[in-house]
């Protein structure tokens, strides 16, 4: 009987090294991808530079301010907290206009009685082309797109939003700062 509890106890710590192993496997998978888009998003302009910016009339301001427009889905369980700091931000900020675009007219109450202008628009969402929620996207005064970035957290959002007068490109700013700080 003892030899079948040794035998087990191998199998059971053999199992848990294959899992580490694979677990150390993914990990690793998961830095070359985030590399990967970092490395997208600060060369990425030059190599997309045919591609024509997309410009959407709803959310030019025509007073030079950008927009800022936050997208938002009931399904995401990250974005109702996004948008709770987003609504905070609405309150001080003063550094251009900030909307929420949405699908659901559930999400539509996460901005009630805020600065935030709200579209429940599936047709404008789907025109613009989000995949992953929360994204903020950045429009110029003419509506033409700038940049879009995934809130991975409510410090990205913080982020994206204090560095709209130090640059244009928020990915590519800090990268600035960290080779000084360096």
């Amino acid at each position: 009987m003892a030899s079948v509890m040794y035998s087990l106890t191998v199998l059971a710590l053999m199992g848990v090294v294959l899992l580490l192993i694979a677990t150390s496997a993914m990990l690793k998978m998961i830095r070359d991808l985030q590399a990967a888009v970092i490395d997208l998003q600060t060369h990425g302009g030059p190599a997309l530079a045919g591609t024509p910016a997309m410009t959407i009339a709803e959310y030019a301001s025509g007073d030079e301010q950008p927009t800022y427009v936050l997208v938002v889905s009931a399904s995401c369980p990250a974005c109702r907290e996004r948008s709770r700091e987003f609504v905070d931000l609405a309150t001080e900020y003063a550094g251009g206009h900030l909307a929420a675009l949405t699908e659901e007219p559930a999400c539509a109450t996460w901005f009630d009685g805020t600065g935030v202008a709200v579209a429940v628009d599936p047709m404008l969402l789907g025109r613009i082309g989000v995949g992953v929620t929360p994204t903020l996207l950045k429009y110029g005064a003419d509506g033409t797109e700038s940049w879009r970035r995934v809130v991975g957290s409510v410090g990205d959002l913080r982020r994206l939003l204090d560095l709209r007068a130090a640059t244009s490109d928020p990915i590519g700013a800090m990268e600035t700062t960290a080779r000084r700080t360096s």
